[in-house]
């Protein structure tokens, strides 16, 4: 029962795909029967008839000629082939050869695209034609304009334009044959090859105007401007050699015949329509020009700086020397009470050495100047490197007599420090005094002895001649060691034998009930007489706190509060 009803459904099934599939099939068929008749009601003949009105003669009657073949073609033989191809499709469907319809409505559907573009073709050919018709009649009216604007500013302004007058003359004739060549295609019906003569003219006339508007002004540059320019060059060159300025250097007589050659090379350009050649040549000549006239100018600059700067890198020179000498007077002195490394005597060494090759330097340049056979320029550069040396040689100079001064300081610092170790050591004496011990556990003996020996060697440090610092600072941090151990070590045994006398006090009070108390307060007792303060103070704290837990704390307490008020 089950599988007949599977079949039945299949068979359903079967029946309704190809129901929907037949459907589709056919509405592809209408679909392209539309477009068939879309494309046989395109207006082609319309846009054919517009090309009647031009002159129907040469190329425009070629071209009509090939679209309405086209078009007739299109009409007759291809678009009912295409109503033959439909209606085959339709029989193959109503066979229900589904394959080979869907083959053949593919095969349509790709005729009609070409169809499609045909068509589309031939319109936008037509357009092209009218348009460039239509566009060139109107460009051809502003191009006669412009070329007879042109001839008249040739004519009324000739003289501006000096010898590419001529030239000029005969490019507008020559374009003036363009106009006639325009008329007689045109005339032929031959408006695409007439439309490529207007862009021609156009590009033509385009130069000649901009060029007419330029040569005025290129001709005022290279007959009158420039040549003025190298004129003025020439004299301020002259007046400056005599004046003294020594300029060989700058070959200005040689560079301003090159010059010359240049412009008249430019208006040969001119004279050739070379425009923007010679454009080129007279935005190099005016750089090149105002280069000339900044080397003249740094010329007059230099010898400012020249005469400004001798006297004072003079005075410079002198004064350092001075401060030399006052400084070799220092260094001798501070030699004989400190030590001075090799490497701080070497560059004293080398300052004098470099102070001697300046002053030398110097020397040359001021024969130099006498002779005035040098350049300034090449002068300046020389003073300017100079003054660069001078005052890396100042700043070494100064670093020198700074660590001459950091030594006396660096003494004067230890003798303060050395002082203030020892107030410290006295003071941990004075507190050690005040405290009343029956004597000093013989550890402490030995710190107090070893600071008071550091103490010494610094002081013997500081009496050398010549005064050795780095060693000096080796000792002092050594002492400074020692020194602060034993103020701690003097606070802290102060602290514990002031506690254990207290514990030993506040232990009395169980001496009698308690032998065990009394046994271990008794060695305390033994132990502080001994000095030995730290063991004393844990035998009396473990002896109480065995009969009152807590006790050393009260006793603590008691002793900061006491402090506190003394205090």
């Amino acid at each position: 029962m089950g599988m007949a009803w599977i079949v039945l459904l299949l068979g359903a099934g079967a029946i309704i795909y190809n129901h929907v599939y037949r459907k589709r099939m056919y509405r592809e068929i209408d679909r392209l029967e539309e477009w068939k008749i879309n494309l046989m009601n395109r207006p082609v003949p319309d846009e054919l008839a517009k090309v009647k009105q031009l002159n129907m003669t040469g190329e425009t009657e070629q071209l009509f000629e090939r679209w309405r073949q086209q078009w007739d073609d299109i009409v007759a033989v291809k678009l009912p082939n295409v109503e033959e191809q439909l209606f085959d499709a339709e029989r193959l469907l109503d066979k229900y050869r589904y394959r080979q319809a869907r083959r053949l409505l593919g095969q349509i559907a790709d005729g009609l695209r070409r169809l499609e573009e045909e068509v589309h073709e031939i319109i936008h050919e037509v357009n092209e034609l009218i348009g460039s018709e239509e566009q060139s009649r109107a460009e051809i009216e502003e191009l006669r304009a412009a070329h007879r604007e042109a001839k008249k500013a040739l004519l009324a302004y000739r003289y501006t334009f000096g010898s590419a007058a001529d030239l000029l003359d005969v490019r507008l004739t020559e374009a003036e044959k363009q106009f006639q060549r325009f008329a007689e295609l045109t005339e032929a019906g031959n408006y695409l090859a007439a439309r490529d003569v207007v862009l021609t003219l156009k590009e033509e006339l385009g130069r000649l105007t901009a060029m007419m508007e330029e040569i005025p002004k290129l001709l005022g540059e290279c007959q009158t401007s420039l040549p003025a320019q190298l004129a003025e060059l020439a004299d301020g060159y002259r007046e400056m050699e005599e004046r003294g300025y020594i300029l060989d250097h700058l070959h200005m007589e040689r560079t301003l015949q090159e010059k010359r050659e240049k412009i008249e090379q430019c208006l040969a350009m001119i004279h050739e329509l070379r425009i923007e050649e010679a454009k080129q040549i007279v935005a190099e000549l005016k750089e090149e020009i105002d280069a000339l006239y900044d080397l003249l100018e740094n010329e007059v600059l230099a010898h400012q700086y020249v005469q400004t700067e001798m006297p004072r890198l003079s005075g410079m020179l002198q004064e350092l020397a001075a401060e030399a000498k006052e400084t070799e007077a220092e260094a001798l002195f501070v030699q004989q009470s400190y030590h001075l490394a090799p490497s701080d005597l070497e560059k004293y060494r080398s300052i004098e050495k470099q102070l001697h090759q300046l002053q030398k330097r110097f020397f040359l340049i001021q024969d130099r100047v006498a002779e005035a056979k040098t350049a300034y320029s090449l002068l300046k550069e020389e003073l300017e490197q100079l003054v660069s040396q001078i005052d890396l040689m100042k700043e070494e100079h100064e670093q020198f007599r700074t660590m001459l001064q950091t030594l006396r300081k660096d003494e004067l610092i230890a003798r303060e420090k050395l002082d203030g170790m020892r107030k410290t050591l006295a003071e941990a004496l004075r507190l050690v005094q005040k405290s009343r011990l029956p004597g000093l556990p013989e550890p402490y003996a030995l710190e107090l002895a070893e600071a008071r020996r550091s103490l010494q060697a610094v002081a013997a440090r500081l009496e050398e001649k010549p005064l050795d610092m780095p060693a000096v600072d080796q000792a002092l941090e050594e002492a400074k060691a020692a020194v602060e151990r034993l103020y701690e070590r003097t606070v802290e045994m102060i602290e514990q034998a002031t506690l254990a006398e207290r514990t030993i006090q506040y232990g009395n009070r169980y001496r009698r009930r308690y032998p065990a108390v009394r046994k271990g307060l008794e060695e305390a007792e033994f132990l502080f007489r001994h000095y030995d303060y730290e063991e004393a103070l844990r035998q009396a704290v473990a002896a109480v706190e065995e009969v009152e837990p807590g006790a050393f704390d009260r006793v603590q307490k008691l002793w900061q509060e006491d402090n506190s008020r003394e205090q």
